[in-house]
């Protein structure tokens, strides 16, 4: 049975391979950093084995998240050539919550008045001034003050439910 050999096992910051990298995507999409040679330019930096971990970062905020791997580092007469490829397949995505607008509020009625040719009556079984216009009842009130002020016009007729 084979075993494992603790000269085998690396620390990620001793500069060997395992490193974990964080590339931030600020100026483009995560799906970007799979085109062939993305990570060519870089590639000094980079040993096979190392992890590099993209977000995606729009206005402050994590859009996006997937890691990969780098399978190989070649070194050329061109500069570097960098094989990267996605651990998983799938793009771990954060869209913005949804903000429910507020419902504009119903605007109430204006409200209205008597033009004044409003006329008050004295109702002895309901003990209340009753206010007409047009011949027609329009609201009661219990205060005279108030009966005439809504018969001429100065207040306007309440609102009843």
């Amino acid at each position: 049975m084979i075993k494992a050999r603790t000269n085998r096992l690396n620390k990620p910051e001793d500069g060997n391979f395992g490193k974990v990298w964080n590339y931030i995507c600020d100026q483009h999409e995560i799906k970007e950093c799979f085109n062939e040679g993305f990570f060519s330019t870089v590639g000094g930096n980079l040993m096979a084995g190392d992890t590099v971990r993209m977000m995606e970062i729009r206005q402050n905020r994590v859009m996006a998240v997937c890691e990969g791997i780098i399978l190989e580092v070649k070194h050329t007469e061109t500069g570097y050539n960098v094989e990267f490829h996605p651990l998983s397949t799938k793009i771990s995505k954060f869209p913005r919550p949804k903000i429910e607008k507020e419902k504009p509020k119903e605007e109430e009625a204006p409200p209205e008045f008597i033009l004044g040719t409003g006329l008050v009556e004295w109702n002895l079984g309901k003990r209340a001034y009753t206010v007409f216009a047009n011949g027609k009842p329009v609201c009661e009130v219990e205060n005279k003050a108030e009966a005439h002020a809504i018969a001429r016009g100065d207040k306007p007729i309440p609102v009843t439910a």
